[in-house]
């Protein structure tokens, strides 16, 4: 029995798709738990050792973004 190449092709489309969006929510997921343990980890930090990184407590957020979109 021959099977369409389009028939087919939507076959292993929708699973294919299914993983794209689990994939993504997973890496969403992840990256949100990294930023959440680096805010964490800036803000249990002291005055003095936030100055010694070149930030004030204020800047945490945006420092800790600013590492993200680096990584």
């Amino acid at each position: 029995m021959a099977v369409s190449t389009q028939t087919h092709n939507h076959a292993f489309a929708a699973p294919f798709a299914l993983l794209v969006r689990l994939g993504a929510k997973v890496h969403a997921g992840i990256r949100a738990l990294q930023m959440a343990r680096m805010l964490s980890t800036l803000s249990s930090m002291s005055d003095h050792q936030l100055a010694q990184v070149g930030i004030s407590r204020s800047d945490i957020p945006k420092y800790a973004a600013t590492l993200m979109e680096n990584e």
